[in-house]
C-alpha cells in the first residue's frame, strides 16, 4: 500500500485545482480519475469575475489562459419587450479582473491535471471501482488500467467526484436535493455567424431564457431555461436540431445566426435545482465541488464555487491547525455561501416567473422592484461580485417578505 498526504477522488475542476495547489505547496498528492480522456458532458464553462479573483488567489488563472481561455468583457441582455439590449461592463466589476473567463470544460480539466502533474502530483487516469474507507487514516482501493487492484492510504481523502459522488456514498454523508425550479438544456456549437466573441449574451422571449457564452475557436456554449413541466422539450435523437431551431428568437435579430450553428457535443437537459451535503465531512474525508453540493446552473456559479472550496480547503490544510477544526471553518463558510447563492437564484426565478410565458411589462416591473430593494439588488449582482459583500445573515423568510412587498404595493 502506498501512502500519501492527500488522496483526491475525481480529477475535474475541483479535484484538479486542489491537486495543483497542494502539490505546489509540497504535499504528496494522489489523484484518481475515472476518465482517460475528458469528454463534453454539458458542464459549466465560465468563471464570472469573483471566480476569476479566486483563481488568481490560487495562481490558477494563468493555467486557464494558457489552455486557451477567452476573456469576455461584456454581458448583453435582450428582451422581447424592447429592441434595445442592455449592456453591462463585466470587466468593471472587480479591479484586476477584465471579464469572465470562458473555457471548454474538458480542456480546463486536462490543463489542471497537467499542472498538478508538473507540480509533482501522482495522477492516475482511467481508474474504476474506487472504494474509499473512512477513518483516522482513510484509504482508497481501485482497479487500474491494467486490471490490477491497487490501494493507497493518506492523511485525508477528498471527494471531488461530482454530483453522483461515490465518496459521499462510501462515507455515508447525507445529501439533499431541492425541488426543481425550472429546466435547463445546454449544447456546445461551432460555426456561429455574427457572434460577438467579446460578449456573453442573454435573451428572454416567450417561455425561454437563452444564454450564449463564446469560447475560442469560434465555439459557444448555449443554454435554454424553460418551465419545470417541460422536461422532455429538448429530448430525443433530434434534440440538438430542435434546440437550434428554437434559437430563432425575434429579439435576437442581428445578434448572431445561432440557428445555423453546428452541434459540437451532446444536447442534455438538467433540472434547475440546488443541492447540498449540509456537513460535507466524515472521519478522514471531506467533499468539495459538486460532490459537496451543486447549484442551480441558472447563474453559472458552479466553477467559482468549486474554486472557492479549493481555496478554503487548501488554506485549512496548510494552516497548521488540527484538520477537524480547520475543515469545520470550510464547512461553515460553504453553508453560508450556498444559502446566499440559493436566495440569489430564487430572486432571478421569481423575476422571470419560473420562465413561463410572461407579460414583458410584468417582468420589467418585477426586475425594477428587485433593483430598488437594497438586499434583492445585492443578491442579484452577486452573480458577478460574489457573496462576501452580502449581508451574511439574510434568510429565506426575509427575501420572501421583500418579494411579497411587490404584490402588496
Amino acid at each position: 500500500m502506498q501512502d500519501f498526504d492527500l488522496i483526491i477522488v475525481g480529477g475535474g475542476i475541483a479535484g484538479g485545482s486542489l491537486a495543483t495547489v497542494m502539490a505546489r505547496a509540497g504535499a504528496d498528492v494522489l489523484v484518481l480519475e475515472r476518465q482517460s480522456e475528458f469528454r463534453d458532458q454539458v458542464r459549466g464553462e465560465l468563471l464570472w469575475p469573483w471566480g476569476v479573483r479566486v483563481a488568481q488567489h490560487l495562481d490558477l488563472e494563468s493555467v486557464f489562459i494558457a489552455a486557451g481561455a477567452l476573456v469576455v468583457r461584456w454581458m448583453v441582455a435582450h428582451d422581447e419587450r424592447s429592441g434595445t439590449p442592455q449592456t453591462s461592463d463585466v470587466g468593471m466589476v472587480l479591479g484586476g479582473v477584465e471579464g469572465s473567463v470562458n473555457l471548454a470544460h474538458p480542456v480546463a480539466c486536462r490543463a489542471l491535471l497537467d499542472a498538478a502533474t508538473s507540480a509533482g502530483a501522482d495522477v492516475r487516469l482511467g481508474v474504476r471501482d474506487v472504494q474509499v474507507s473512512v477513518g483516522v487514516r482513510p484509504s482508497a482501493r481501485w482497479v487500474g488500467e491494467g486490471d490490477e487492484v491497487l490501494e493507497a492510504s493518506a492523511a485525508l481523502a477528498v471527494g471531488a467526484d461530482g454530483r453522483r459522488s461515490s465518496v459521499r456514498l462510501h462515507a455515508s454523508i447525507p445529501f439533499e436535493l431541492d425541488p426543481t425550479a425550472h429546466q435547463i438544456t445546454g449544447v456546445l456549437v461551432d460555426g456561429v455567424e455574427g457572434m460577438d466573441i467579446d460578449a456573453n449574451l442573454a435573451a428572454r422571449e416567450s417561455d425561454l431564457l437563452f444564454l450564449a457564452f463564446p469560447q475560442n475557436d469560434g465555439r459557444a456554449r448555449l443554454y435554454f431555461n424553460f418551465p419545470t413541466e417541460q422536461r422532455t422539450r429538448f429530448a430525443g435523437k433530434d434534440a440538438a436540431r430542435r434546440f437550434l431551431d428554437a434559437c430563432r428568437l425575434h429579439c435576437l435579430n442581428g445578434a448572431g445566426e445561432w440557428h445555423m450553428a453546428h452541434p459540437a457535443g451532446p444536447c442534455a437537459t438538467f433540472p434547475g435545482a440546488d443541492s447540498r451535503a449540509r456537513v460535507p465531512l466524515a472521519e478522514g474525508v471531506v467533499l468539495i465541488g459538486d460532490a459537496a453540493g451543486f447549484e442551480n446552473p441558472l447563474r453559472g456559479q458552479g466553477l467559482a464555487m468549486a474554486l472557492q472550496d479549493v481555496h478554503d480547503v487548501s488554506r485549512a490544510l496548510l494552516s497548521g491547525a488540527p484538520p477537524s477544526e480547520a475543515l469545520q471553518q470550510y464547512v461553515d463558510a460553504r453553508a453560508v455561501r450556498q444559502r446566499l447563492a440559493h436566495l440569489a437564484t430564487a430572486v432571478t426565478v421569481w423575476a422571470h416567473d419560473g420562465f413561463s410565458k410572461q407579460d414583458p411589462e410584468l417582468r420589467a416591473s418585477r426586475t425594477l422592484h428587485c433593483r430598488q430593494d437594497d438586499v434583492l439588488a445585492a443578491l442579484s449582482s452577486s452573480i458577478w461580485s460574489g457573496y462576501d459583500g452580502l449581508p451574511q445573515d439574510v434568510t429565506a423568510a426575509e427575501v420572501a417578505t421583500r418579494l411579497d412587498a411587490y404584490d402588496r404595493r
